[in-house]
């Protein structure tokens, strides 16, 4: 399972790090030692429509 972790910063420059399960409770340490707030979100990449997309296929031809 993976997790956005965006950290907030008062000046609006939002860094956002997509992180595994394992990682998480680290960042989250390491913000809260800085005075750091973070936001985390379950991550769910983007999911391609069933076929692909036709990019990078070969197309017709024989060898």
């Amino acid at each position: 399972m993976r997790f956005e972790i965006t950290y907030l910063d008062a000046d609006d420059d939002h860094v956002t790090h997509i992180a595994d399960a394992t990682e998480v409770g680290a960042l989250v340490a390491w913000a809260g030692r800085h005075g750091v707030r973070v936001r985390a979100r379950h991550h769910s990449p983007a999911v391609e429509p069933a076929g692909g997309t036709g990019v990078g296929q070969a197309t017709g031809g024989t060898r």
